[in-house]
């Protein structure tokens, strides 16, 4: 069975789980927390930093520091992943990450779901990150997929074209 199968069973597991108890929002903050804090550059140094590290020790007591940071590192890499895309169908909701160089106002956070629900024939739900070297536009992640409108994506394709003409 490849790593991908387990961590979807995984995550099917989880989210029924959370869901019968309704609490699939706290289960996704505490992998969220948990793939937030998991330390790759230290591969058996202990277990993750912090609540995710308290969490992944809580669920594994007996392991060593080795096995929990295993662990803290598959959901990290692909339970979070899995368990996201796993609420998502189960609950007709698409999860669309949005980067721009400011906040969105409110009324451009609405126009955007609204515009993104109506094209997908999902409910979205926004998640928002704000990157100053984005200068302009917006760079949208959608299931795996990135629509990059940024100032900076636009002029590299201008270059890209200039430099294919001959032009630069």
């Amino acid at each position: 069975m490849r790593s991908r199968d387990v961590a979807r069973k995984i995550a099917e597991d989880l989210y029924a789980l959370a869901s019968d108890e309704k609490t699939t929002d706290a289960l996704e903050q505490e992998l969220r927390q948990i793939a937030a804090s998991t330390d790759v550059a230290q591969p058996a140094a202990g277990a993750a930093a912090g609540e995710a590290g308290r969490i992944v020790e809580a669920a594994f007591p007996e392991a060593s520091d080795g096995f929990r940071h295993l662990m803290g590192l598959l959901i990290r890499d692909l339970v979070l992943g899995e368990f996201l895309s796993v609420r998502a169908e189960a609950e007709g909701v698409v999860p669309v990450h949005v980067v721009t160089a400011q906040a969105l106002s409110s009324e451009e956070r609405d126009r955007l779901t609204g515009t993104l629900g109506h094209a997908l024939g999902l409910k979205v739900k926004l998640e928002e990150s704000v990157d100053p070297a984005v200068l302009a536009g917006a760079r949208i992640e959608i299931e795996g997929r990135t629509l990059d409108g940024t100032l900076r994506a636009r002029l590299d394709r201008l270059h890209q074209t200039l430099g294919e003409s001959g032009g630069a």
